[in-house]
C-alpha cells in the first residue's frame, strides 16, 4: 500500500518538472549579463529622478513620467515597485534589472496557469515556453520601463474574460477591478479591450450579480484613486489632453496619412511584431508570414472546435479593437502600444500545439517544433552583445569624468553632446550620484563632450563601447576662472528635464 502510494507522489511530483524547468530557465535568461545588457537610457534617468524625487525629497507622487500624449502621465505604480533595488543598490539603479526579471518570470507562469485553466496543462507548457524563450519577449523583460508588464497584464485579463464567461462572477468582478485600475500605471491602451468583459458576461447568459459586479466596481474606483485625485487637483488635466488628442490629428505622424494609409501603418506594426515573436532574426521569411500562419492556424482550430466559440469570438474581437481604435486616431504609433496584441498571438500556436502534442503519430513533430524553437531563442538571447551605449557604459564614462575632473582641480564641470537629437538624454542621474556639479558649456567652466556615434568627428580621447568622449582643451582654462564659474547654480539639478515633472 506505502509503495503504491509513494509512486503516486512520485508521478505528482514528475509532472511539475517542465514547469519548473521552464521557470528556472526564464528567470536565468532574464538575469543573464545583467549589467552589460541593462540598455540605460532616458527612461531609466527619468525614473532614477523621480525614485530620488520620492526617497530624497520625500515628495509621495500620484503620476511618473509624461507619456507621448503632451499631458498625459502615466501612474506611479511602476516606480514605487523599484524602490527597494535602488535602497538595496544605494540608489544606483542596476539592481532594479531584478524586478522586470521576476515579473517576467512570473509572466511564463502565468500563462502556464491561464492556458492550463482554459485549455489543457499541456496548452499552458507551451505558451510558458513561448513566453520564456522568446527573444524579443525576454529583450522586452529586460527593459525597465513602465510598460514592461503590458503582457503579465494581458494574460491575466484574458483569464479575468473566461472567469466572466463562465460564469464565476465573483472572482471575474474582482480581478477586472484590480486589472482595470492598473491600466494608467501600465499603458492606458489596454482601455481598449477592456468592453470585452461586457461581452464575456453576455456570453456567459448569467444572471448579473450586481453585488459582485458593485464590489469590483469599488476596488476599480479606490485603486484608482491616485489618478481620481491627481485629475480632481489638475481640473481633469489629462482626462482632456486625452479627448484633445483622439479628437484631433495634431499628433498624426508625417506621411503615415489617413484611413487605409493608416492602416497600413498599423498592420506593418502587426506583421512585425508578430515575425519577432515566432521567426526572430530569420530575414528569409517574409515579414506577413507569421500573421498568415497565426490567422490560419486560429481559423482551423475554430473549425475543428478545439476553442469554444465564445472564447474565440473574444480572442477575434481583441484583435480587431486594436486594429480598428489605432486606424481610427491619429495617436503617434509605435510597436509597444500593440504590446497588449501579443498575449493572443502566443495562446494560438500554444493551444494547436498542445492538442497536437496528444496526438500519437504528430506528437514527435510538434515536441520538435518546440524545442527548436526554444534552443533557437536561447541561443539568440546568450549571444545578445547590448547596445554598447547602456548602464555600464554611461555609469563608466561619469565616472572617468569625475576622476579626471578631480586630478586637475576642477570643482565643477560643463557637459556638451555631439549627437542626433534625443541621444543627449540619459545621462544626469550618474552625474548625482557622483555627486557633481555640472554646468552648461556657456559657464565658462571646462567642457567634456560626449559623442555619439563616433563617426560624427574625426578623432576622439576616450571611447566607451559606442560612446566616445573629447576631453577639455586643459590650457584654456586656469584655476581663478573656473572657481568662478562653479559660484553658480548646479545645472544638473536645476535645468528642466524633458518628460519630468514634479
Amino acid at each position: 500500500m506505502g509503495g503504491a502510494e509513494e509512486e503516486q507522489d512520485m508521478k505528482k511530483y514528475i509532472k511539475y518538472i517542465p514547469i519548473v524547468l521552464i521557470i528556472v530557465l526564464a528567470l536565468f535568461l532574464r538575469i543573464y549579463k545583467p549589467a552589460e545588457l541593462f540598455n540605460y537610457a532616458h527612461d531609466n534617468d527619468l525614473a532614477s529622478w523621480i525614485i530620488k524625487d520620492i526617497l530624497v525629497n520625500h515628495h509621495l507622487r500620484l503620476i511618473g513620467q509624461q507619456t507621448s500624449v503632451t499631458g498625459v502621465f502615466i501612474g506611479a505604480l511602476f516606480y514605487y515597485l523599484q524602490i527597494p533595488f535602488y535602497l538595496l543598490g544605494h540608489m544606483d539603479p542596476f539592481y532594479v534589472v531584478f524586478l522586470t526579471a521576476f515579473l517576467g518570470t512570473f509572466c511564463a507562469y502565468s500563462f502556464y496557469f491561464v492556458l492550463s485553466r482554459i485549455f489543457s496543462r499541456k496548452v499552458g507548457l507551451v505558451g510558458a515556453t513561448i513566453c520564456a524563450f522568446s527573444q524579443i519577449i525576454v529583450l522586452s523583460d529586460r527593459e525597465v520601463v513602465p510598460t514592461m508588464p503590458v503582457l503579465l497584464w494581458t494574460v491575466w485579463y484574458f483569464y479575468d474574460l473566461y472567469l466572466i464567461y463562465k460564469g464565476k462572477q465573483r472572482p471575474g468582478f474582482i480581478l477586472f477591478g484590480v486589472l482595470v485600475a492598473l491600466v494608467w500605471h501600465l499603458n492606458i491602451a489596454l482601455y481598449i479591450v477592456t468592453p470585452l468583459a461586457v461581452l464575456s458576461w453576455a456570453l456567459s447568459r448569467k444572471r448579473l450579480r450586481w453585488k459582485y459586479f458593485f464590489l469590483g466596481m469599488g476596488l476599480l474606483v479606490t485603486l484608482s484613486s491616485p489618478l481620481i485625485i491627481f485629475e480632481a487637483r489638475h481640473n481633469f488635466q489629462q482626462t482632456r489632453a486625452i479627448v484633445e488628442s483622439l479628437a484631433t490629428n495634431k499628433n498624426l505622424i508625417a506621411g503615415t496619412g489617413t484611413g487605409l494609409a493608416k492602416l497600413d501603418r498599423v498592420m506593418q506594426l502587426v506583421y512585425k511584431n508578430t515575425s519577432y515573436i515566432f521567426f526572430p532574426s530569420i530575414s528569409q521569411i517574409p515579414v506577413r508570414a507569421a500573421l498568415f500562419l497565426l490567422i490560419g492556424t486560429f481559423l482551423l482550430l475554430l473549425l475543428t472546435k478545439k476553442i469554444p466559440k465564445g472564447i474565440a469570438l473574444m480572442m477575434l474581437l481583441w484583435q480587431i479593437l486594436y486594429i480598428g481604435f489605432f486606424t481610427a486616431n491619429s495617436l503617434n504609433l509605435s510597436e509597444y502600444y500593440l504590446n497588449g496584441m501579443n498575449v493572443i498571438w502566443i495562446a494560438i500556436p500554444a493551444i494547436a500545439i498542445g492538442y497536437l502534442l496528444d496526438k500519437k503519430y504528430l506528437q514527435i513533430v510538434a515536441g520538435l517544433v518546440i524545442c527548436t524553437y526554444s534552443l533557437w531563442n536561447i541561443h539568440l538571447v546568450l549571444d545578445m552583445q547590448g547596445n554598447q551605449m547602456g548602464y555600464v557604459q554611461r555609469k563608466a564614462i561619469v565616472e572617468f569624468i569625475k576622476d579626471d575632473a578631480q586630478k586637475h582641480g576642477y570643482p565643477c564641470i560643463a557637459i556638451s553632446y555631439i549627437t542626433n537629437p534625443g541621444y543627449e538624454l540619459g545621462y544626469r542621474y550618474f552625474f548625482y550620484l557622483d555627486n557633481m556639479h555640472v554646468n552648461d558649456p556657456e559657464s565658462g567652466s571646462p567642457v567634456y563632450t560626449i559623442l555619439f556615434p563616433l563617426s560624427l568627428v574625426n578623432s576622439f580621447d576616450k571611447r566607451f563601447g559606442v560612446l566616445g568622449l573629447i576631453l577639455p582643451d586643459y590650457k584654456k582654462y586656469n584655476q581663478k576662472d573656473v572657481d568662478k564659474s562653479c559660484q553658480g547654480e548646479n545645472a544638473n539639478l536645476t535645468d528642466p528635464m524633458f518628460g519630468y515633472t514634479e
